[in-house]
């Protein structure tokens, strides 16, 4: 490989002292991970105090979330790319530098403009940040059980700050003040500037390959508008308006444009060989599918839960507990299938968890209660997830060559962030055809006032169903029994 890079040994082969550092880097690179998901879900339930504090008005409220999210999903393979060339290391501790920065920011704003503002920056952070975490994983931990272990902190990391976010930011608004949910960023963001240089190895090319600069404004252009027309879908209260279908279609026509170029250039941003490869193709396929499912599974569960069931902001954060306990167990078990009979050994049982809870959710009543018609499929959602997100991280990522870690890394979480950004719009359309969704608490709920949660749920049962398809026809990731070098 032209890459240089150190790797973590598996710890039953390294010493205590290298299996030590070996936690560190990986307890390093998690924090950041965290740092970054925990912030795309920990303001929502701190908007009301934001709005009421800041004196946001009308729709501008939604833009404390967007303006984040649109930075973030336009710009995740450009900082893919930008920490293949010019360091993993390097890229990430800006990336975290920024973000911190700009939480600071955000927790001191006095105004909607300078809120607005800080959260882009915050998601431009995260967007070199994320990719970065991911193909450091790649590249310093040796491909088998060292990485697969790795790989399952990591969807942990993700997948937890996620769900954290929404208890931790209804606490800290509850008992402190709304400010503290960026501000509590700065010792995490610190931390990581400090130990980066210390415990990783930067990662580059030994020959630096150029930027293709037509293809990352082209990608990152398309990206962005791409986001913005499915942030503009869900704020529209319907799945998709005429304004966000063409805008969809001018990304799309970029997206095509981007093709074009990386087919003649040298070094481009995403390698189109990459799509060769069947495992990462198929496994981003399946993975931008996943995403549909489970974002749509948090949207409209918490819709349930709140406006159905009645329940706080604080009271829905825990309600997800299970799930992330279920993730806890199964994501452990993943690595332990996959290196005893492969990736699809493991991929099969957690999408069809995701299938029967999706379809059990198709029959919450109006007078339901969360022990007996939310929990179960909660359990199954996070079963599935531990034994499907592990193994898709996995078999993204197998055989890649390292200089192109940055670039997988990037796919992997665009797949992610815009399967799930579709799935919502596209789940709020197959709602359309049982009847409405409540968007604000009802005082007395009826099967006629909550029918679209059968279509929505039915819809993800097929979408999750059809990615157990594409793992069965197109993954063939053969047994890691042993150690690469």
């Amino acid at each position: 490989m032209s890459d240089t890079f150190e790797r973590v040994e598996e710890t039953a082969k390294a010493p205590p002292t290298a299996a030590a550092a070996g936690k560190v880097v990986l307890l390093t690179l998690l924090l950041a991970e965290f740092m970054v998901q925990i912030d795309a879900t920990i303001v929502n339930v701190s908007l009301p105090s934001i709005q009421t504090e800041l004196g946001f008005t009308g729709n501008s409220l939604a833009w404390v979330v967007n303006g984040y999210m649109l930075l973030y999903g336009g710009l995740l393979l450009l900082g893919g790319r930008l920490a293949d060339v010019y360091g993993r290391r390097l890229v990430l501790m800006t990336g975290v530098s920024v973000f911190t920065v700009a939480s600071v920011v955000c927790g001191l704003a006095q105004d909607p403009v300078t809120m607005v503002l800080a959260r882009a920056v915050q998601g431009m952070g995260g967007a070199a940040a994320a990719p970065a975490v991911l193909s450091l994983i790649i590249t310093m931990f040796a491909e088998g059980t060292a990485r697969n272990k790795a790989l399952a902190a990591w969807g942990g990391a993700s997948a937890g700050g996620s769900l954290f976010g929404l208890l931790i930011g209804g606490v800290l608004t509850s008992t402190t003040d709304w400010r503290w949910i960026f501000l509590i960023n700065l010792p995490i963001g610190v931390a990581i500037v400090v130990l980066a240089p210390i415990v990783l190895k930067e990662s580059k090319a030994d020959k630096r390959p150029s930027l293709d600069a037509a293809g990352a404004v082209t990608i990152t252009a398309a990206l962005l508008i791409i986001t913005y027309a499915l942030l503009d879908a869900h704020s529209g209260g319907s799945a998709f308006s005429l304004s966000s279908l063409v805008l969809l279609a001018v990304g799309l026509a970029l997206v095509g444009v981007f093709i074009g170029l990386e087919k003649r250039h040298h070094d481009p941003v995403i390698p189109l060989t990459l799509f060769r490869n069947r495992n990462t193709a198929g496994s981003l396929g399946a993975t931008a599918l996943f995403g549909t499912t489970q974002m749509g599974y948090f949207f409209f569960v918490t819709l349930y839960l709140q406006n159905v069931l009645g329940l706080s902001a604080i009271q829905t954060g825990l309600s997800y507990l299970p799930l992330l306990a279920g993730y806890a167990v199964t994501a452990g078990m993943a690595t332990k299938i996959i290196a005893a009979k492969g990736v699809r050994t493991a991929l099969v049982p957690g999408l069809v968890s995701v299938t029967v809870g999706m379809a059990w959710l198709s029959q919450v009543p109006a007078d339901g209660s969360y022990w007996v018609n939310v929990l179960g499929p909660t359990v199954l959602a996070g079963i599935g997830l531990g034994l499907t997100f592990v193994p898709l991280s996995i078999s993204s990522t197998a055989g890649i060559d390292p200089r192109n870690a940055g670039a997988v890394s990037g796919l992997f979480n665009v797949a992610m962030l815009v399967g799930g950004a579709v799935g919502i719009a596209v789940l709020t359309t197959a709602a359309a055809f049982t009847g409405p969704i409540p968007m604000a608490p009802l005082t007395a709920p009826t099967s006629e006032a909550i029918g679209g949660f059968e279509g929505v749920f039915l819809a993800g049962a097929g979408l999750a169903a059809l990615a157990l398809l594409v793992c069965l026809t197109v993954l063939r990731v053969p047994k890691q029994t042993s150690e690469a070098t």
